[in-house]
């Protein structure tokens, strides 16, 4: 079984591929240059090319079973995604889609709220209605977000806002072993609907969390200077600004977690979501081990 992973150097993709490998498939990489073919791990074929040159993307796909696709932070969003699905649907490719979908109410409130995920809603419905893909995958906010504001933490403060009644989020590993298992394994049902952690978190509780963990002060700073500098320092380009606006959001509206979320996510994984103070207790260790 060989598998194409987009955005394998990324936030999903980089998980995703680590299951995979720990599965024992044989995984393909479709990176845009050398730079980051040489970020990829052992084990991974990296495939040349550019989602925006649908001859690329065609030989990248060809001989694949199965191809993970999640949207990049791009202006130019809905096109790379309707050239990719329309590949596999040419060539009759299993789809798995990790991203933003929206469907009845939360699709309005989208609209309405988060105007710059529009097109990222769109993909969404475009990929539930191709032939070729079964397994539509809408993950809640990282726990690993909170590595793009190291610095700041472990300088004594937790930067990244969220709702007084909490957000929810989720564990990257969680997500790519439920991506990985998707891709690769025949008994996986059809799905559509969110993966989501065991439980919302406030921004001010995120901070609790990591001060327990490293046994000294981290203070909550949610002014919009405070986050919106910490956001810099770790991101650029069209990710900057999709992060800034969604925080923005995130520290007005609160997410609350379903039960039926969790139950989707556990039976998928076969075990429950890992809790926050579990992440924070293992990426503490490594960057204990990296200083």
């Amino acid at each position: 079984m060989t598998v194409l992973v987009v955005g394998a150097t990324g936030s999903v993709g980089a998980h995703t591929t680590s299951a995979l490998l720990a599965r024992g498939a044989d995984v393909r990489a479709l990176v845009r240059g050398a730079d980051r073919a040489a970020a990829l791990p052992d084990g991974v074929t990296p495939v040349l090319g550019d989602l925006r040159d649908e001859a690329a993307v065609t030989a990248a796909l060809t001989g694949v079973t199965a191809a993970l696709y999640t949207t990049p932070h791009d202006p130019d969003e809905e096109r790379l995604a309707e050239i990719f699905a329309s590949a596999c649907e040419r060539l009759g490719v299993r789809l798995v889609f990790c991203g933003v979908y929206a469907g009845g109410l939360l699709r309005v409130i989208y609209e309405m709220f988060l105007p710059h995920y529009r097109g990222k809603v769109r993909i969404g419905a475009r990929m539930r209605r191709s032939p070729v893909c079964d397994v539509v995958l809408a993950p809640t906010n990282f726990y690993q977000n909170d590595e793009i504001v190291k610095s700041d933490i472990l300088g004594g403060r937790y930067p990244l806002p969220a709702h007084p009644r909490g957000v929810n989020r989720v564990d990257l590993r969680d997500v790519g072993e439920v991506l990985a298992r998707a891709l690769t394994d025949p008994t996986f049902p059809a799905v559509t609907g969110t993966l989501a952690g065991p439980a919302s978190i406030s921004g001010r509780e995120a901070a609790e969390t990591w001060a327990a963990e490293l046994g000294r002060p981290v203070e909550y700073q949610d002014a919009e200077s405070t986050w919106f500098a910490a956001l810099a320092r770790g991101l650029s380009g069209q990710k900057l600004q999709d992060f800034r606006k969604t925080y923005r959001l995130l520290s007005r509206v609160p997410v609350p977690t379903k039960p039926r979320d969790v139950e989707m996510i556990t039976r998928l994984l076969g075990h429950p979501p890992r809790p926050y103070a579990d992440y924070v207790h293992d990426t503490a260790a490594e960057w204990a081990v990296e200083a």
